[in-house]
């Protein structure tokens, strides 16, 4: 004969947690950003914080800050790029807006060149307009010290923009071009090469004094574009400084 089996109670409804009998949490989860994410990875200190660190600082789940960060190398880069950019704004105490400007440009390629991946991130729309619209508004105190207006500001700010992203993802291109096989020039001289002697002539003329500083060479480019801003104001652009002017004629092997 069987042994009689000992009855199965359950536990008291006393003795099981509050948080098992909790209920489920409805609506949506809290939101966040890719910029509250680096917010408080700044605010806990980018040496030693994690990813796991910032979700309980944000009252997340950590799965929820992958989907919109990879890992924590990525996170960094993004935060060292608006601490690049915060550190290096513009003042308008004592300097010629064109300077003012030429700093701002200078900031911008030097950060997407150093981290080429930002660039990436900026394509896929992950950047976000919160670093640059902080930047945006520092940098409009600063020009209209300098007798803009805001709207002037802003083209003024828009269009070192745009020459500057298309300067920086060249040189990114010719940096990679070179890690990976003959020099820019190199290739260059290869393409002529191959080519009949009567053609591309006008390229044969300004090669290679002038084609082996593209894409890097940007200062030139920035110069006029600051020269029709100032005679649109009824300005003469000051003189460029020595380390301007040296830094103008420089080729692109000397920047790395």
């Amino acid at each position: 004969m069987n042994p009689p089996r000992t009855a199965m109670r359950r536990p008291p409804l006393s003795a099981i947690s509050a948080d098992a009998v909790a209920p489920a949490r409805v609506g949506r989860p809290p939101r966040v950003s890719v910029q509250a994410i680096i917010a408080a990875a700044l605010e806990l200190g980018l040496e030693q914080v994690s990813l796991k660190q910032i979700a309980r600082h944000l009252g997340v789940a950590p799965a929820t800050l992958y989907r919109h960060v990879r890992n924590r190398n990525e996170l960094l880069r993004l935060a060292a790029f608006e601490l690049t950019l915060a550190r290096r704004l513009p003042s308008g105490n004592t300097e010629h807006w064109s300077e003012l400007a030429t700093r701002y440009a200078e900031t911008l390629f030097e950060s997407f060149v150093a981290e080429p991946q930002l660039m990436n991130e900026l394509l896929k729309g992950r950047l976000g307009p919160q670093a640059e619209i902080d930047l945006l508004d520092q940098f409009l105190a600063a020009v209209c010290q300098h007798g803009f207006d805001p709207e002037q500001g802003v083209r003024l700010f828009h269009s070192i923009g745009t020459l500057m992203l298309g300067a920086a993802a060249g040189a990114i291109g010719l940096q990679a071009s070179r890690d990976s096989g003959p020099s820019w020039s190199q290739a260059v001289h290869d393409a002529l090469a191959a080519r009949d002697a009567d053609e591309l002539p006008y390229v044969r003329q300004v090669f290679p004094q002038t084609l082996e500083r593209q894409p890097h060479h940007w200062l030139p480019a920035l110069r006029a574009l600051l020269t029709g801003v100032a005679a649109l104001r009824g300005e003469v652009l000051p003189e460029p400084s020595p380390q301007q002017r040296y830094a103008a004629g420089r080729q692109p092997a000397d920047r790395h």
